[in-house]
């Protein structure tokens, strides 16, 4: 009914236009009138058609001889010349326009038009935008070969979290919540890195909503612009490692700067955990340089994560006795409990401050939660990234990819279970740029 009062409205246009451009426009017409549904888009589309529709009569329009003779493979520029509209046409066009309208408006509030939406926190109806152009009859093609795409995509990924979540009721029911969601046409309008963040949200949504802890990894669905590998990553050859190893030694292991401040502070600025293999020396020669500190910053902003040994390391210069640090990883190869006590090692009691922005990530995070919960440190700063990932992880695509708790967890004796997505709270919040100046004055008042 709608694409027949647009046809319409066209035979109002000049002669010369429908004879020129009438099977352009009809198919420009059904296109938009396809794909702009509801109120809104509709009356946007006659708005258009009304005001071209006047333009065109109070102007006229026939086409104009070319400014340049036409010669093959040279561009051709038309230009349009104006006449005065006939009082007959413009009242006709404005009795269009106002029937149309009125129709419109019956059509856009009948109930089928109005989608079914489930109760799920945060659902949404999908949004679609089209802007067609004349001749675009394969655009629904094309439409229904990415449909067909991202549901084989999400069914891969509802299939996984079924068949690999570690508690497989529970995985069943992460599973369904992620198919429900497309049912409803949650990610109809979503792709790339924007289609995995949803579907990441909503896994997490149902997970709480199922009773799973706040700080738990459950999965994690990434989108590489590259094309993911197909087969295991290929085996370091040892000039590779020879030269990851004097790259890392070069940057002293990633100790950017080691300090003493005024009042006996000390202060370690350290932006990555560095292979143990190469940078124990290393770390052991910046914590022996600071013993006789009275208070100890040590400023992880900057620190997007690396090895858990060296973590497991440096921590162990603050306790007196083997303590344990919680892994998330199952089967993982890092010790649970620290070293301590480290001969000769005279930091065991003093302040502690660590610095965190939102960069602080994966194996920083790890170093920053367990001397939190321990109560061993006081965290100045921002609520660090919230990235864990520590379960396996599986192609699904060229593109797509999922990390997935596929293992139960080592026992955590904390009340937060974990950091991932929620992040490390500080102790103490204040801006990045604040974090060293506030931790200064704490330092100093208990040194």
């Amino acid at each position: 009914m709608f694409e027949a009062f647009c046809a319409l409205l066209l035979r109002l246009y000049p002669a010369e236009f429908r004879r020129t451009y009438g099977r352009e426009a009809v198919e420009l017409m059904k296109c938009r009138a396809q794909h702009e549904r509801g109120i809104l888009l509709r009356m946007r589309l006659l708005t258009d058609l009304a005001f071209d529709l006047c333009a065109t009569s109070l102007r006229g329009w026939q086409p104009a001889k070319p400014l340049l003779p036409i010669v093959e493979r040279t561009p051709r520029f038309d230009s349009i010349d104006f006449h005065g509209p006939s009082p007959k046409a413009l009242a006709a066009g404005t009795l269009a326009s106002l029937l149309i309208w009125f129709a419109t408006l019956t059509l856009s509030f009948q109930p089928k038009a109005i989608p079914n939406v489930m109760p799920y926190i945060g659902a949404r109806g999908p949004v679609v935008r089209s802007h067609a152009l004349p001749k675009m009859a394969t655009a629904p093609q094309a439409v229904t070969k990415d449909f067909k795409s991202q549901h084989e995509l999400i069914a891969a990924i509802a299939g996984k979290l079924k068949e690999l979540y570690v508690d497989r009721g529970l995985g069943r029911q992460l599973s369904d919540g992620v198919l429900a969601h497309e049912k409803n046409g949650d990610y109809i309008a979503s792709v790339g890195s924007d289609l995995a963040a949803r579907i990441n949200r909503d896994i997490q949504i149902t997970a709480r909503g199922l009773g799973i802890p706040r700080g738990l990894f459950v999965a994690d669905v990434v989108y590489s612009e590259r094309p993911l590998p197909t087969g295991p990553s290929p085996s370091i050859t040892h000039e590779m490692r020879e030269r990851n190893r004097a790259t890392l030694l070069e940057q002293n292991c990633l100790f950017e700067i080691t300090d003493t401040l005024p009042h006996n502070v000390g202060y370690i600025k350290l932006n990555g955990f560095a292979d143990v293999t190469v940078c124990k020396g290393t770390a052991v020669r910046v914590m022996t340089s600071l013993n006789n500190a009275s208070a100890l910053i040590i400023d992880l902003r900057d620190n997007g994560g690396g090895f858990g040994d060296t973590a497991l390391q440096i921590a162990g210069y603050l306790f007196d006795r083997p303590t344990y640090m919680y892994d998330p990883r199952p089967n993982s190869p890092v010790p649970s409990y620290t070293a301590s006590p480290i001969p000769g090692n005279k930091l065991v009691d003093k302040p502690v401050y660590i610095l965190t922005s939102s960069s602080t990530q994966s194996a920083a995070e790890y170093f920053v939660y367990n001397l939190k919960m321990l109560k061993r440190a006081v965290v100045v700063g921002q609520t660090t990234a919230g990235h864990q990932h520590s379960g396996g992880f599986y192609r699904i695509n060229d593109h797509f990819g999922m990390g997935i708790q596929n293992a139960a967890p080592p026992r955590n004796p904390y009340t937060v279970k974990g950091w991932e997505v929620i992040g490390i709270e500080p102790d103490v919040k204040v801006s990045r740029s604040e974090a060293l100046d506030a931790a200064k004055k704490f330092a100093e008042s208990r040194r």
